[in-house]
């Protein structure tokens, strides 16, 4: 559920925060999905997301060191992610030289 929500998300942060304008898109089945399931999906995402975060969080006992240990499992997901997706678009979409 998690996941969907995240796909959700970033089906949102696609279509609104784009520079390409639904608006404008003529009348028709193409601009009503991405209306009202992709722009509408995120805030309905970020809600299912944080709830289901949250109740794992609250799931366990916390302590300081179980904290630090997540918070550091956490920073090393972040860093991974960020190199690749770095990588990925150097590789892919990078800047070229004219």
């Amino acid at each position: 559920m998690r996941i969907i929500a995240m796909f959700m998300i970033l089906a949102h942060h696609f279509i609104v925060h784009n520079g390409y304008d639904v608006l404008k898109l003529p009348l028709g089945p193409e601009r009503i999905f991405f209306q009202l399931v992709m722009a509408g999906g995120g805030k309905v995402g970020v809600v299912i997301f944080f709830s289901i975060s949250a109740w794992f969080f609250l799931d366990r006992e916390q302590t300081i060191k179980s904290n630090l240990k997540r918070v550091w499992i956490m920073e090393r997901e972040l860093l991974f992610w960020g190199l690749a997706f770095v990588a990925f678009y150097l590789m892919f979409d990078g800047p070229t030289s004219a």
